[in-house]
């Protein structure tokens, strides 16, 4: 059994700007968050194959810790095949 880290790698990159309205909502969260106390970093976690360098997977890194995060995905990639990590991190709910 491969585990899919010999597929996959992960890491932390800048959130892409969004355009329009998008770019106005995300600003309005911006401005709320930070005069709660909460200064979002702005990273997304980006899943790519090794082989092709094509990205799989890109969600905001915006829970806690994007470096933990990033860390539990790394765990993952190590310990689960390419199917079981795909299962579990892209799953809808």
């Amino acid at each position: 059994m491969e585990n899919a880290a010999t597929h996959l790698r992960a890491e932390l990159l800048p959130t892409r700007r969004k355009k329009g309205w998008r770019e106005a909502a995300r600003y309005g969260v911006m401005v709320i968050n930070a005069i709660s106390g909460e200064f979002p970093r702005g990273l997304d976690l980006v899943v790519y194959r090794r082989d092709t360098g094509a990205e799989i997977m890109r969600t905001p890194a915006d829970v806690g810790s994007p470096e933990f995060l990033l860390d539990q995905v790394n765990a993952d990639l190590e310990s689960k095949t390419v199917t079981e990590f795909l299962a579990e991190w892209t799953r809808t709910e």
